[in-house]
């Protein structure tokens, strides 16, 4: 783990395309130290039916989940997800200055009792 989802409406397909959000987000978890890289998974998804604000077409958002392994500390979660943030608003900084843009990024925790996982992919 973590699984990292990045969810962002269509209108931003072009834009998101060049800032390489996704693998920045791949780095930064990688950086933290606690994450085994076999279990990291990032990836992006556009949406393409959409109402953000008063609907025009420039208005836009981002939502990014990270689900974790449970158990760890709070401080560490704190950890994970100001790191996390700060390198999704250092990659969108110069696409939010030139348009509105909604950034969200939440963390939540899978529940061992209601997961389940299979495949041959490695996860430590």
């Amino acid at each position: 783990m973590p699984h990292i989802a990045i969810d962002y409406t269509a209108n931003l397909a072009d834009d998101l395309a060049t800032l390489g959000l996704p693998q920045k987000l791949h780095e930064a978890a990688q950086t933290i130290g606690v994450f085994p890289v076999s279990g990291l998974r990032t990836f992006a998804r556009a949406i393409d039916h959409y109402h953000v604000g008063a609907n025009t077409k420039s208005e836009a958002f981002i939502n990014i989940q990270i689900r974790i392994a449970p158990g760890r500390p709070e401080e560490l979660r704190q950890r994970i997800v100001d790191t996390l943030f700060a390198s999704a608003e250092q990659t969108l900084a110069t696409l939010i200055e030139k348009r509105p843009v909604g950034l969200q990024l939440e963390i939540t925790e899978f529940d061992r009792s209601l997961t389940r996982m299979a495949g041959n992919l490695p996860t430590t």
